[in-house]
């Protein structure tokens, strides 16, 4: 079972499903108010265990009571978690307006954002990146590892050796030549494929040159797309450690991600 580190967020979703799209001005009702894991770290993570893999996080949480039975959740689904730092503080959760059709509406607590960073030595086969500052240690580590996958950043971002970026092509609208210029300011000389979802429609391989468009293996109108992405890339990045190629790795990742969607659904 290969090893794999995730570097990223674990939060406590606060999902909220309203009874009709966000309106300005306008007075919202909700029909359920949830609270759960989630987060980058979170989904990717729980992706790569159900497919065998051996998961430790990089990631923080409060000291507080929420914070505490995070950590043992995590421990009891069977991540590795030695890697978590716990932080003095009270736990803010991540409010997530969700509307009928599935568009939804992120709201964070504003506050400085603390580099991740890592106790001791990370060893694996492979390292997938979902945040936005590292300090140098870990990024020392993370170039000495065989494989790295890295979502794409939206806002301004630690430079961080990765041999594969991922992201939504809604949130990359730049011709393929700018996107793929983007990432490698982020990725560096090891960057071999800009990978982007698109949704139902084809999933977009661009290697600086050429692009190949994978059509997804399946497709679903999931009324909840929360953690889709993530478990995505988890899909993908377990596929290239079994030696598929990107192309047969994101037509896995599709299919994998379609069946967890209906699971979700039923």
């Amino acid at each position: 079972m290969p090893r794999v580190i995730v570097i990223g967020s674990v939060n406590h979703d606060r999902i909220w499903q309203l009874d009709g799209p966000l309106v300005r001005g306008g007075r919202m009702h909700f029909s359920s108010r949830t609270t759960r894991l989630g987060g980058g770290a979170y989904y990717t993570g729980q992706q790569l265990l159900e497919l065998g893999a051996n998961v430790a996080i990089v990631s923080r949480l409060m000291q507080d009571d929420q914070g505490q039975a995070a950590l043992e959740s995590l421990a009891s689904a069977g991540f590795d978690t030695d890697y978590i730092v716990m932080t003095p503080g009270e736990t803010a959760p991540l409010e997530i307006l969700l509307e009928p059709n599935g568009e939804r509406t992120i709201i964070g607590p504003a506050g400085r954002s603390y580099p991740f960073t890592a106790i001791g030595t990370l060893s694996s086969a492979g390292v997938y990146i979902n945040a936005f500052t590292l300090d140098e240690h870990i990024v020392d580590q993370i170039s000495a590892q065989p494989l790295v996958l890295s979502q794409f950043p939206l806002k301004p971002a630690t430079p961080r050796p990765a041999d594969y970026v991922i992201s939504s092509r809604d949130d990359v609208p730049d011709d393929l030549a700018h996107a793929w210029q983007r990432a490698a300011a982020i990725a560096g000389s090891r960057l071999k494929m800009l990978v982007l979802t698109d949704d139902p429609n084809p999933i977009t391989l661009f290697d600086g040159a050429d692009a190949i468009e994978v059509e997804p293996a399946d497709r679903v109108a999931p009324a909840n797309t929360i953690g889709a992405g993530d478990r995505f890339a988890g899909a993908f990045l377990f596929a290239l450690l079994q030696g598929q190629t990107p192309a047969a790795a994101a037509l896995d990742a599709s299919r994998v991600t379609a069946e967890w969607l209906r699971r979700r659904d039923d």
